[in-house]
């Protein structure tokens, strides 16, 4: 670590000085007598890093100008906090609105590393400027320095409201957007109710979850209208669609070849499913064993619905969900949280459709991630889901 440099020989302290207005903006209209009349009553002070050079609050009795070094202005917050609202380099002024404004220091300006400034008492300023009418202009252009710092401070307090606009509305959604997960929750738990003796009564149970994902997709369009954002944010877009839905099918291949390889797993190892084909759909049955049982109008509703479960669990939930959240994990924890609302809503046929879904929705939900659109999560859905319960039939999984 090097140790500042010392301060300049007296000799050439004067010198110094007198370059050091001469490249401030706020000198730059003075001539040489002028500039030296100014240095002669200014003076060099060091500050190591972290202290403070002027202290929010203070008298503000001088005017300084930072020779070497960079230095950070802080602002207390109501709760006490310090803020850090700009940073200063060589050249940049401290305290100039007092020549105009004799009100204690607005703000801390506090060293960030070695600092040198030059000090100038402002009052000597004002009496040479009494006495001096050639530097009458120096105060003009006090008044251009302090009118750009407030043109600046307009612009940082816009920003601030805007920034502050932002936030509340992000709380409004947020809080619109826990009801909304309150509200599926609640409607869940009475599906999973109805739905296992639906299931017991008919052996089907799409008379409770059609109209169940009828119902959560009129909340969530309701949701989407009056949160503010645009029907892109919950991955209602056609931008890249084509493109995405090329991906998806590309990318799911590789599962339904994974899914073949389970059912023939499953017809190895489970004795209920022993003699069954690897491929159901249409399929003559074993001897002894019954029908598939392939429903038309059901694998139709699956296949017209499955992209509306897409909607509610990836637009619905995961997006919102990975846009609240920060850090680099928001991507991850928002695919996790929205798969597990989504693999819970399948406990009520099987643990092992849930897990399923579980995995498959990890996948789904990196796509999601990845593409931001529901076109191509929607067709892997179908393909998939239409795959391994309809063709393939992993019936033991029901």
């Amino acid at each position: 670590m090097t140790s500042p440099a010392p301060p300049p020989p007296p000799s050439d302290a004067g010198a110094h000085a007198r370059a050091l207005l001469g490249r401030s903006p706020i000198f730059r209209r003075c001539g040489a007598d002028d500039l030296a009349e100014l240095a002669a009553g200014a003076r060099f002070v060091d500050h190591a890093d972290g202290e403070d050079i002027v202290r929010e609050g203070d008298p503000a009795d001088d005017l300084l100008i930072i020779d070497r070094g960079e230095a950070r202005v802080l602002k207390r917050g109501a709760s006490g906090g310090e803020h850090a609202i700009n940073r200063l380099g060589v050249g940049d002024s401290i305290g100039e609105m007092a020549l105009f404004d004799r009100v204690p220091r607005s703000a801390t300006v506090r060293a960030a590393g070695p600092v040198r400034c030059l000090v100038l008492p402002l009052a000597d300023i004002v009496a040479r400027a009494e006495a001096r009418p050639s530097l009458v202009p120096v105060l003009v252009d006090f008044g251009a320095q302090v009118a750009g710092r407030l043109r600046t401070a307009s612009e940082h307090a816009a920003a601030a409201a805007e920034r502050a606009l932002a936030e509340e509305r992000t709380r409004s959604v947020m809080g619109r957007f826990t009801l909304l997960l309150m509200l599926a929750y609640t409607l869940y738990t009475w599906l999973l109710g109805t739905a296992v003796q639906v299931k017991a009564a008919l052996g089907r149970s799409e008379f409770i979850t059609v109209p169940f994902i009828v119902i959560c997709c009129a909340i969530l369009f309701v949701f989407v209208r009056v949160s503010g954002y645009p029907a892109s944010f919950f991955g209602l877009t056609r931008r890249d669609a084509g493109r995405h839905v090329r991906e998806a099918v590309l990318l799911t291949l590789p599962l339904l070849a994974l899914t073949l390889a389970l059912k023939a797993a499953l017809v190895a190892w489970v004795p209920a499913m022993h003699g069954l084909p690897l491929l159901q759909m249409f399929a003559p049955p074993p001897p002894g064993l019954p029908a598939s049982g392939f429903d038309p109008w059901l694998a139709l509703a699956y296949v017209v619905f499955a992209p509306f479960q897409e909607l509610i669990y990836r637009g619905g939930v995961q997006g919102p969900l990975s846009h609240f959240l920060t850090g680099r994990w928001r991507d991850p924890l928002a695919i996790v949280g929205a798969n597990i609302i989504f693999s819970s809503a399948h406990l009520y046929v099987s643990p092992g459709l849930a897990v399923t879904a579980f995995a498959a929705g990890l996948f789904w939900g990196w796509l999601y991630a990845r593409q931001r659109g529901l076109a191509g999560v929607a067709v892997s859905h179908v393909l998939l889901g239409f795959w391994a319960f309809e063709v393939v039939d992993l019936g033991v999984l029901e």
